[in-house]
């Protein structure tokens, strides 16, 4: 009921302030009216009539001085044609034609008589004839902005007059046509088309310019094939990318400009591939291929070439974690998974046990070397190329005991006394304050050794610590009201200060992350970053 009262006040507020000013403006009206500046009143009745339909005394205000408009307005016209003003004569009985409709539109009629219809259409005729001449002396002397200022206007008063049409179309367009001639004879095809273009926007049988269009197209398209002929291919791809742009459909242009954007870089891959950067050759192929549509000479039986050639396979071996082997298990299994999630073409990963279940046992060592005709059995019998080799110097995982501690504070009750005076009742009160610490911490240093030479490859050190600490109040009571308390001289004693810290440690996390959650999130950052150093590391270079 309440919305319904407000909406309702609203629509009265709005009516009742549309209402004050369309009486000021009725007002205002009748001023000018008084004044004889009859159009200024004719137009305010107007409004008032609109924003106030069927008001009488608005409509009669409207009638009285749109009729003395329509009468004044009529002699200046006659008065301007006796002047042989024929321009003031349209204008003017255009302007007070809008008006007539207007008012029409409202309800309220006026009428121009017949003497002053006779005179606008002889001024008519004289005014469009004057300046239908001045176009075309404009159009002879190729000031075409003047002309098309001209029809334009011409256009607006009588669309239908003579060949007005035409002549607009032809001071709009011939600009455009002889700027592409211009760029045509320059050998600036494309510029040409461009021009050539905006006039077919206009008119799409303007002279001969479809046919010039394609006269600049086959132009550019000849350049473009003569460039790549010469293997000047960016000079040849800009040429054909160029007619491409505009029509990609002409003739054999979007196979020219493949072969224009594609064929250095294919030239490239091949000698990469021949000099053993195979990754270098994988790459630019795939890159072709992507840009050719999947289909470039034998773009891909040479891509397929190069990844066979770019094979890197590793296994990943580590030194165990005392009292921890299923964690560094765990650890090895996540770097893996890092590994292929990373969806990297050359990189094959493997494990000891699967390849050699000798090897396996007998290559997890504590003192961080790698036998070194191990390595090369791993080359020699499974191509491996590389050992990811990880020592665990330290690790260790605690899950922290809740420590409960015992607390003093005040429940606080606020009350008016009997003087009206607000007052506080403070009772001792014993909440507790839980905590603990929940932590995951390893240190690890990782190579990446070739097999076959025994070279580090690459080597890094990495350190991290994840922790989750415990630490909140716990209150049976009202936990807004209690306060924390001091031990003073014998004496409990509130401590309105700390209210602030009491308050976020009742309000705290009351949930600690398991150790095996944190342990979880460690191994997968440190594996990331390992991961990470090995995708990118590039045995080519």
């Amino acid at each position: 009921m309440q919305i319904r009262l407000t909406i309702s006040f609203i629509v009265f507020f709005i009516f009742l302030i549309t209402g004050c000013a369309t009486k000021k403006m009725v007002k205002q009206a009748g001023d000018l009216e008084n004044a004889g500046m009859f159009r200024a009143a004719a137009e305010l009745y107007y409004q008032a009539v609109k924003n106030k339909p069927g008001k009488t005394e608005y409509i009669s205000g409207l009638r009285r001085a749109g009729f003395m408009y329509v009468e004044d307005a009529s002699q200046e016209i006659k008065s301007a044609f006796s002047r042989n003003d024929y321009q003031k004569v349209v204008y003017d009985y255009l302007t007070i034609e809008k008006f007539i409709d207007r008012t029409r539109a409202i309800g309220v009629n006026f009428e121009l008589d017949q003497e002053v219809r006779n005179i606008y259409r002889n001024a008519q005729s004289n005014y469009l004839e004057d300046q239908y001449q001045e176009g075309l002396k404009f159009l002879s002397e190729e000031q075409y902005s003047e002309a098309k200022k001209i029809f334009s206007e011409i256009s607006g008063i009588n669309p239908d007059y003579k060949d007005t049409r035409t002549y607009l179309i032809t001071s709009t367009v011939e600009p455009f046509y002889q700027s592409g001639t211009q760029y045509f004879n320059q050998k600036s095809y494309m510029a040409a088309w461009n021009e050539w273009h905006k006039v077919v926007e206009t008119d799409n049988n303007y002279k001969d310019t479809r046919q010039r269009m394609d006269q600049a197209l086959s132009e550019r398209y000849k350049e473009g094939t003569l460039l790549l002929m010469g293997e000047n291919f960016p000079a040849a791809a800009q040429a054909l990318g160029d007619v491409y742009s505009v029509n990609p459909n002409y003739l054999d242009v979007n196979s020219l400009f493949i072969e224009a954007r594609n064929e250095p870089h294919y030239r490239s891959a091949i000698e990469s591939l021949k000099s053993s950067r195979c990754r270098d050759a994988y790459y630019t192929f795939s890159d072709i291929l992507a840009d050719a549509g999947g289909n470039y000479k034998k773009a891909a039986d040479l891509q397929s070439e190069a990844l066979k050639c770019g094979e890197y396979p590793v296994v990943i071996v580590s030194n165990e974690m005392p009292n921890y082997e299923a964690d560094g298990t765990e650890f090895e299994n996540a770097l893996m998974q890092q590994i292929l999630n990373s969806n990297d073409p050359f990189i094959k990963i493997f494990t000891l046990p699967g390849l050699n279940p000798r090897l396996g046992r007998s290559m997890r060592v504590v003192s961080g070397n790698l036998n070194r005709l191990q390595m090369k059995e791993l080359h020699d019998k499974h191509g491996i190329k590389a050992v990811v080799f990880i020592n665990f110097s330290q690790y260790s995982k605690s899950t922290g005991r809740v420590q409960k501690a015992e607390k003093t504070g005040f429940e606080r009750e606020n009350y008016t006394n009997e003087e009206g005076i607000m007052a506080y009742r403070d009772k001792l009160a014993t909440y507790h304050v839980l905590s603990a610490r929940n932590q995951v911490t390893l240190n690890l240093s990782y190579q990446l050794i070739a097999t076959q030479s025994g070279q580090i490859l690459l080597t890094n050190r990495l350190s991290l610590s994840e922790t989750d600490d415990l630490n909140y109040a716990h209150y049976e009571g009202d936990t807004r009201k209690l306060y924390p308390a001091d031990y003073i001289n014998s004496n409990w004693v509130l401590n309105e200060r700390n209210y602030s810290s009491l308050q976020r440690l009742l309000a705290a996390e009351k949930t600690i992350i398991p150790t095996e959650k944190l342990k979880e999130g460690l191994f997968k950052s440190l594996s990331s970053q390992m991961a990470k150093s090995i995708i990118e590391f590039n045995p080519e270079k």
